[in-house]
């Protein structure tokens, strides 16, 4: 996935300024916490705030900036729930992805909650509250599905598409290999930089699929009128965690409660429904 590269140095990146902190604005808030607060400094940084961290180069369907600027994903709306659980309100602190393990150890915010893949590396200098599966899809067209069900033979003398760089080329071609070692047909394997162009490849029928991030194909499917949809369950399946700070177990405990709380009152699968997540859920 995109992530791959970006990930790997994260921990072992030197604490790294964040850019500055910025709250969404009043109409893109929190909702409203009913009650007192959950949780208080120091197991907070600032008494009736959750400071979460967030990748500055995000990307849809977790964290992006809409037309106006304003800070919306699924990671977004995420948070935004976690923190009224807890009676909090949510104040995002943008910075790149490498600077925000340092960040949160450096005590600028109590939570990340950015795509962040749970590791044994990570696991071993900050504490994790699983809320959402990354994985690899294939998308077909939905006029023409090319007779597609996974990541199987069926690919086998196939045109795909993959992103140049990404997890799905090297399946892909694990993929090719196998139809080939079969008597079969290799994948006609192709790259390319953009997820939106390979789409567009896909639905006049260039390509027979595109393989790409699960979260990111059920995005284009469900918010921006892809005429694609998913074939196969998504594969390849790691965790992404809420991250706190090693040993601050009343905000993990705390955070762990409220998304537990927001799976039991639905809050948590209408919020995968609405950006094309659904078959991402930890609860599943």
């Amino acid at each position: 996935m995109r992530r791959v590269a970006l990930i790997s140095g994260a921990v072992l990146a030197s604490a790294a300024a964040l850019v500055s902190g910025c709250s969404s604005p009043d109409s893109h808030e929190s909702p409203a916490a009913s009650g007192p607060p959950k949780v208080s400094p120091p197991a907070v940084q600032q008494a009736g705030t959750l400071k979460v961290c967030i990748d500055n180069d995000g990307a849809p369907p977790g964290v992006y900036h809409d037309e106006s600027g304003a800070l919306i994903g699924s990671e977004i709306d995420l948070a935004k729930n976690v923190a009224a659980q807890l009676n909090l309100k949510a104040q995002f602190v943008e910075s790149s992805f490498a600077a925000m393990i340092p960040g949160l150890q450096a005590k600028q915010c109590d939570v990340i909650m950015a795509s962040l893949y749970i590791k044994p590396e990570r696991e071993a200098i900050v504490d994790f509250v699983p809320y959402l599966y990354s994985g690899t899809g294939i998308a077909v067209s939905k006029e023409h599905p090319a007779a597609i069900t996974g990541m199987d033979d069926s690919l086998c003398g196939k045109k795909v598409m993959v992103i140049v760089g990404t997890t799905a080329e090297s399946l892909a071609r694990e993929q090719s290999t196998k139809c080939t070692a079969g008597g079969r047909s290799a994948v006609d394997v192709n790259l390319n930089s953009r997820p939106d162009v390979s789409i567009q490849q896909v639905q006049n029928g260039q390509m027979d699929a595109l393989i790409d991030a699960a979260e990111t194909l059920g995005y284009y499917a469900t918010k921006t009128g892809a005429q694609i949809r998913m074939v196969g369950a998504p594969f390849g399946k790691i965790q992404i965690g809420a991250a706190t700070l090693k040993g601050n177990t009343p905000l993990h405990d705390a955070v762990a409660q409220a998304i537990t709380a927001l799976e039991n009152d639905g809050t948590y699968a209408k919020t995968l429904d609405k950006w094309g997540q659904a078959d991402l859920s930890i609860a599943k």
